[in-house]
């Protein structure tokens, strides 16, 4: 196989590379990025060209014999930027749906999300791959999560000759992540809607690694959700983060969340007031398809997931070290 991986260089794409060279039926890997990975762990499979998500590249495919792509270039997190975020989320995602079918790419995996279902009070118990994508665009992110999942759901319907997968994790942590989730662990104070402390899932960047390694391994098209044992409420993971967390009535902590967002206070609140809503009602998903098709298990549970997170952020201020740049959501 020869694979390319489109945002190569971010923290998911970085552990996705080291993986997939080492395995022997892997003859390259290809990353396609604006910013150059570290030489520090680099491969002799390991090629890398530089290239913008928002251009056309189905001729860099072409050149090096791509027979395999994975999408992962995607702007993460909330962002003011709403036409830089549209024309590398939605344009990208674009791009890369021709660029496997203008190179003849046998299979393609599009790293997505279960945010794209929406949080929503009447959600299941477990929303399962058939269950509608609901997410508003009161969040920026889960909007073009939805959007980018139904493009592809169109392209697999309409180029079946590519054989499209969508991963849907829910929320994904590590050792080295530090993004817009991660850090409200760390704001002057943790705070939830009052009378709603969902239960949430969380998956560890290696499983959603070798949870797309499976997806290459094997041919079924659409949608995969990616479910971890077990489950932890908000209120637990501010405890594991050795923080008290108080919950605030719905519509006072909706006009604060409005007021710091618009008013750029980063040291309170990063998130604009329509992502409250992950928060406040459940949007779980199963995994049984992904375990069907390719025999898939996440090997840690949300708890340890949550755990390992913790240990690498407690190492790293230990070290006394800022968080490496490339890590950064």
């Amino acid at each position: 196989m020869r694979i390319a991986i489109t945002g190569s260089s971010g923290f998911l794409g970085r552990r996705l590379v080291a993986q997939l060279a080492q395995q022997p039926q892997v003859e390259s890997v290809l990353g396609l990025d604006t910013v150059a990975p570290s030489t520090i762990d680099a491969s002799p499979k390991f090629q890398f060209v530089r290239r913008d998500i928002r251009d056309p590249f189905a001729d860099v495919l072409q050149t090096h014999g791509v027979t395999k792509a994975v999408h992962l270039a995607f702007i993460f997190g909330p962002t003011r930027q709403t036409r830089l975020a549209r024309r590398v989320n939605l344009g990208g995602t674009r791009n890369f749906l021709d660029a496997c079918c203008a190179a003849g790419i046998s299979r393609a995996v599009v790293v997505g999300s279960a945010i794209a279902y929406g949080a929503r009070k009447d959600n299941p118990l477990l929303l399962d791959e058939a269950a509608p994508l609901r997410a508003g665009s009161g969040f920026i992110y889960a909007h073009h999560k939805r959007l980018c999942d139904e493009m592809c759901q169109r392209f697999g319907k309409e180029q079946p000759g590519t054989k499209l997968a969508v991963l849907r994790p829910p929320i994904v942590l590590g050792r080295y992540v530090d993004n817009y989730f991660s850090r409200m662990f760390f704001k002057p104070k943790v705070v939830y809607p009052r009378w709603s402390d969902p239960a949430m899932q969380f998956v560890h960047e290696g499983d959603v690694a070798d949870a797309i390694l499976a997806l290459l391994a094997c041919d079924a098209p659409g949608a995969f959700n990616m479910a971890p044992e077990g489950t932890i409420r908000f209120s637990e993971l501010a405890w594991e983060c050795k923080r008290a967390a108080f919950g605030m009535p719905y519509p006072i902590l909706w006009a604060l969340s409005a007021f710091t967002y618009t008013a750029r206070i980063r040291r309170l609140n990063e998130t604009p007031p329509g992502a409250l809503a992950y928060i406040r009602y459940p949007w779980l998903v199963t995994g049984d398809r992904l375990r069907r098709e390719t025999g898939f298990v996440p090997r840690r549970t949300t708890i340890e997931t949550v755990r390992d997170w913790r240990a690498g952020v407690r190492d790293q201020a230990q070290a006394g070290a800022e968080m490496p740049r490339k890590y950064r959501g």
